[in-house]
């Protein structure tokens, strides 16, 4: 097809950490670094030379855990993280510092309380206070778990949507977006029944976004949107039929919409479940499969000539092993999409096909 792009990526995905413990463990550091590296390469219709994109981003972080009493533990953090993106005619970088606290509480085996602070500092964007509150209770006799929480949030727009343009389909970047900011709160509740051998709960959710970042009118770049909601519920319920056999259901409804039109956002799938089914056959290997349904959205064409189409929505199966070789050493392997289901995310994008994925989990410990 001549109209068909082709892009190719290689990535690295790289963490190292380290942990110091205190005072018989009342006391625990762990000093961490990330790094990752995403290579791109593309070729657009009618461009036989392609284009190359590198992205970076490399994040130091460091947090203490304190037991200041039992079941009350303080955590006081802070990290360090530099984005940068490359490209032949373009290169950019942009850094955040991030310092936080938090407490983490429980009372009687009853009661819990996380609360938390956390102060951004973004090089391109200044300042940004965010904190959350997040009580829960468990009801004697029934031993219903209530929940809930109210915080808020803080996202800078990506180097991509700000500096990098794609002018083989007409759409440009915009360097005058703005942060994101969000309030939002839940409530819910889980049951157990059987001794925990079923459990089920529901909660719902509300999130108010302010300079939410979405497509323009034409579809030819992205612009901010004064105010948007998403609100919905998250259900599930879990059962374990044997002492190696478990299953588990889910379920989430998302409406979200721009508060000032009431009109659907585009690419947000209303419905969206999955079942999880988890299999020990031996102490060591552990097996699960997932199927997992995700419902039409509200998209737009490639080339972004005509809006409010509805993209169909997928259905795909996954599979997964784990094989514990001893408490140090750990194999992994997952098979995506295991019947190489087509389809496209978004609309004009194919989405990957099959993927085998498989590797090696090795911790070290240290003396204390």
């Amino acid at each position: 097809n001549a109209a068909q792009s082709t892009h190719a990526v290689q990535q690295l995905f790289n963490r190292e950490e380290a942990v110091w413990s205190l005072f018989d463990g009342r006391l625990k550091n762990y000093f961490g670094v990330n790094y990752t590296n995403s290579r791109a390469y593309d070729i657009s219709p009618g461009d036989p030379v392609g284009a190359i994109t590198t992205g970076e981003r490399l994040k130091f972080d460091w947090h203490a855990v304190a037991e200041i009493a039992r079941d009350n533990n303080l955590i006081v953090g802070a990290e360090q993280q530099t984005d940068r993106i490359e490209t032949t005619d373009l290169t950019a970088q942009n850094g955040n510092k991030a310092g936080f606290i938090e407490l983490q509480s429980a009372f009687a085996k009853r009661f819990f309380l996380v609360a938390n602070v956390r102060e951004d500092s973004n090089d391109r964007f200044g300042e940004h206070m965010t904190y959350r509150v997040a009580p829960a209770v468990i009801l004697p006799v029934t031993e219903t778990k209530l929940k809930a929480s109210y915080g808020t949030g803080f996202k800078a727009p990506s180097l991509s949507q700000l500096y990098q343009d794609y002018p083989a389909f007409g759409f440009f970047a915009n360097p005058n977006l703005k942060p994101e900011e969000s309030t939002g709160y839940d409530a819910g509740f889980e049951q157990p029944l059987f001794n925990d051998r079923v459990r089920f709960g529901s909660t719902y959710f509300h999130n108010d976004l302010t300079n939410l970042i979405d497509y323009n009118d034409t579809f030819t770049s992205l612009v901010n949107v004064n105010r948007a909601t998403t609100e919905g519920t998250e259900t599930f319920v879990s059962a374990q039929i044997t002492g190696r056999f478990g299953i588990r259901a889910d379920y989430t409804f998302t409406r979200a919409v721009d508060a000032a039109t009431g009109l659907q956002l585009l690419r947000r799938p209303k419905d969206k479940w999955s079942v999880t089914a988890t299999w020990l056959p031996l102490d060591q290997l552990t097996l699960s499969a997932t199927v997992l349904r995700v419902s039409n959205w509200i998209d737009v064409t490639r080339d972004g000539s005509a809006s409010g189409i509805v993209a169909p929505g997928y259905t795909l199966v996954n599979l997964r092993g784990d094989y514990a070789v001893n408490d140090q050493v750990k194999l992994f392997a997952r098979v995506d999409n295991l019947f190489d289901r087509r389809y496209q995310n978004p609309t004009g994008f194919l989405a990957p096909g099959l993927g085998v994925f498989g590797g090696i989990r090795v911790a070290s410990y240290g003396v204390r």
